[in-house]
């Protein structure tokens, strides 16, 4: 049977799987058992045990329990909503500014939790409330929110990196640092739309009324709610940076921090701490699933010749078109795969192939590895199937429509498209960073 047959089998059997309900992550270890078993009989399963045991065993990914649970707690911790409090006081009273400060602080909670929907769980019911009693247009209130959390992959601490980091070998360090410039370009370009659209139709952002008195010393104030989460970030970021400190050791360290914020706003609770273990629990458990079903599959199409194929197809492209076109079409095709799967999954699936290739190519790993993510990024909010855009519609009410939460995205995503278009450009806005703190 040629290649081209035993592939078409595979990847069909792998999408009737998804077509059947399955979870993605089933979808891709189930194909992967299944085939094996046709293709090298009881003999193949070694294969599925020693690729289970890698995964599992690699140390780069015990940092994931930790940093899943420290976004767990800040979401019982109350420190997002003295932000946003703290937010409405020192820009409410500007046009757009419950939404400027909606995207500021999805971005401090980013860069805490490094996950991709942290910003809408802790601060979407209450920044939504305020902006729709506030008369904002649904479609600034939604997609501020949408996109402003999903800048979790990009900027650090970033779950995605250390996926990224596991199965190519780049340092994690490098990452973070490579993703804070876009990451903070992104939330800056998120801010740029809302002034600028504010601006031109005021009806988009009203302003809190005049009547409404906030003294100087409120805002002054308020500013304490920052000082916890900024620390936070500090510590666990600067600990990695320096070298202090592993990203599994940062990781660890941040837990404890976060628990010591719960403490000091008198928000560490038997229960709270009990209802944030078990939602870690459950994110953590879904994360390996996916890593263990991506790597099944990707070893399965690597022992049938396909990601070989796919390799020499592409080396092919990038010799007779250039390292730019061949990481035009990468791009693309992560682009592409980020409106369907989950991001966890696509880079299991396709960092094998494309790292070797760009290696050979003589591109960047660090700059490519940050590409990647923020394409991943975007995944999160792009339809029909963006993560964000379904926990969105999780919180809002029954009057708010998907059709909504898709319209509402649509300036944020071009916003991302920009900035990456800005990076590949101008590698030095990834690397520099990277190049300059860690050797």
């Amino acid at each position: 049977m040629s290649l081209t047959a035993v592939t078409l089998i595979v990847v069909f059997g792998f999408l009737l799987l998804m077509i059947l309900g399955m979870p993605i992550a089933f979808c891709l270890i189930s194909s992967s058992v299944i085939f094996t078993l046709i293709f090298w009989k009881a003999h193949g399963l070694y294969l599925i045990s020693t690729t289970i045991y890698s995964v599992t065993t690699k140390e780069i990914f015990l940092a994931i329990p930790f940093f899943v649970f420290l976004a767990a707690v800040l979401e019982r911790s109350g420190i997002a909503e003295d932000m946003y409090d703290m937010f409405y006081k020192w820009v409410g009273h500007l046009g757009g500014g419950l939404a400027i400060g909606a995207v500021l602080i999805c971005t401090i909670v980013d860069a805490i939790s490094g996950l991709g929907a942290s910003g809408i769980v802790t601060i979407g019911p209450i920044a939504l409330t305020e902006m729709f009693k506030r008369r904002y247009n649904k479609h600034m209130a939604l997609g501020c929110i949408a996109a402003g959390s999903a800048l979790g992959p990009i900027i650090p601490p970033s779950i995605i990196m250390i996926i990224v980091a596991g199965f190519t070998g780049m340092s994690v360090g490098k990452l973070f640092a490579g993703g804070l410039i876009p990451g903070i370009l992104c939330s800056a370009g998120f801010i740029i739309y809302i002034v600028v659209k504010c601006l031109l139709n005021p009806k988009m952002g009203p302003p809190i009324p005049k009547d409404v008195k906030i003294t100087w010393e409120d805002r002054i104030k308020s500013l304490t709610s920052v000082f916890l989460p900024v620390a936070l970030i500090l510590f666990v970021m600067g600990s990695i940076y320096t070298g202090a400190a592993t990203p599994t050791e940062g990781a660890a360290a941040g837990a404890f921090g976060a628990l010591c914020c719960a403490a000091i706003n008198r928000k560490l609770t038997f229960e709270n701490v009990f209802l944030a273990g078990k939602s870690s629990i459950k994110i953590t458990c879904m994360v390996m699933w996916l890593l263990i079903g991506g790597s099944l599959f990707s070893t399965l199409l690597n022992a049938i010749g396909v990601q070989e194929a796919l390799s020499l197809m592409l080396q092919g492209v990038g010799k007779g078109y250039g390292s730019m076109v061949l990481l035009g079409i990468m791009m693309l095709t992560v682009f592409l795969m980020a409106m369907f799967i989950d991001g966890a999954a696509i880079t299991v699936l396709s960092m094998p192939i494309f790292f070797p290739i760009i290696v050979d190519a003589g591109i960047d790993p660090i700059w490519f590895g940050v590409l990647f993510t923020i394409n991943v990024c975007m995944g999160y909010i792009t339809p029909p199937f963006g993560m964000n855009l379904f926990y969105m519609k999780g919180i809002v009410g029954s009057d708010i429509t998907m059709q909504d939460i898709y319209m509402s995205i649509i300036p944020y995503v071009l916003v991302m498209i920009a900035v990456l278009i800005l990076m590949i450009i101008f590698p030095e806005f990834v690397t520099w960073l990277p190049n300059k703190l860690i050797q």
